[in-house]
């Protein structure tokens, strides 16, 4: 196989993974299953594994095994940072994606987040991968909250007052040559944080972000990968969805709220049955909008549009 995908996950004692830290261990367990077995499943043709710095408990190692997913140690010993910081735990992916590089041959990666579900297979995002990193690309405008705490740290390491695109870090994606190049460039941010004693409040998303713009700085092309994964935000109180589902269809689903919701459920089909639902059932159980506009509001809005003539 020349095409690995996979997942990071690590525990650490006094480690945080942002709010979601009282889930506990068993919903990112659960999560995982369902993020590997269904990227298995999508691309028989790529080796998938979950990259951890510990021992897989039962019943999770086995049925990651029966799925065809690898199981990979990897110590967390590089892009450490304070416990107490709200992403301590997230830094993880950067040391995994750093350690498959240098510990395996494969000629592309795609790093997941757990908290994702995959319907399709990756075959385009591979064609690209080739020619640039594949970042997901947040819509978030340069004065969200977020996105300006990462321009104006980039400003403390390096001045002047830039502007950043933010990339979220539920995908990082390219070739060998590609992503060895921006990891290095990781690992230049990193350390110059370390320097300078700044520690982001934006997790390891700050270091790629950061690593994205001095790439496009210096000519190394780096790409939005949002035409392969989406974040949809599907909770009661935040909701935040599109029709990218079904209509040119993205392969990936992150469900950042879903852990122990639409995810678990998932995993409960999947344990039972052994695959996943057909499609639809999956769409309706993620409170996806409808791919279609409304009957009678667009039939109101034709009579009006006839009326204003």
């Amino acid at each position: 196989m020349e095409n690995l995908i996979f997942g990071a996950f690590a525990t650490l004692k006094d480690y945080r993974e942002g709010d979601a830290a009282n889930l506990g261990s068993d919903a990112y367990y659960r999560c995982i299953v369902v993020a590997l077995a269904s990227a298995r499943l999508a691309n028989p043709d790529c080796d998938v594994a979950l990259v951890t710095n510990a021992p897989v408990p039962p019943p999770y190692a086995h049925q990651l095994q029966a799925a065809g997913v690898q199981l990979l140690q990897c110590p967390f010993d590089r892009y450490r940072v304070d416990a107490a910081l709200e992403w301590s735990l997230a830094f993880y992916k950067l040391c995994a994606m750093e350690w498959v590089l240098a510990h395996t041959d494969y000629a592309r990666f795609l790093l997941l987040d757990v908290d994702t579900y995959t319907q399709y297979p990756c075959t385009d995002l591979w064609r690209e991968a080739d020619e640039a990193v594949l970042l997901y690309q947040v819509p978030h405008a340069a004065s969200q909250p977020m996105a300006a705490a990462i321009s104006r740290n980039y400003g403390l390491l390096y001045g002047g007052d830039p502007v950043l695109t933010h990339f979220g870090g539920e995908l990082i994606a390219g070739s060998r040559a590609r992503l060895t190049d921006f990891m290095a460039r990781c690992d230049a941010v990193y350390r110059t944080m370390n320097e300078k004693g700044l520690r982001p409040h934006e997790g390891d998303e700050f270091i790629t972000c950061a690593a994205a713009y001095r790439s496009l700085q210096e000519g190394c092309p780096v790409r939005a990968a949002n035409a392969y994964i989406f974040r949809y935000w599907v909770g009661a109180r935040f909701y935040f969805a599109s029709t990218n589902y079904c209509n040119d269809p993205v392969c990936i689903f992150h469900l950042p709220g879903g852990k122990n919701r639409q995810l678990r459920v998932l995993y409960r089909w999947y344990c039972k049955k052994g695959r996943f639902p057909a499609r639809e059932k999956i769409y309706r159980l993620c409170c996806f909008p409808a791919a279609h506009p409304p009957i009678l509001k667009s039939i109101w809005v034709r009579i009006l549009a006839r009326l204003s003539k």
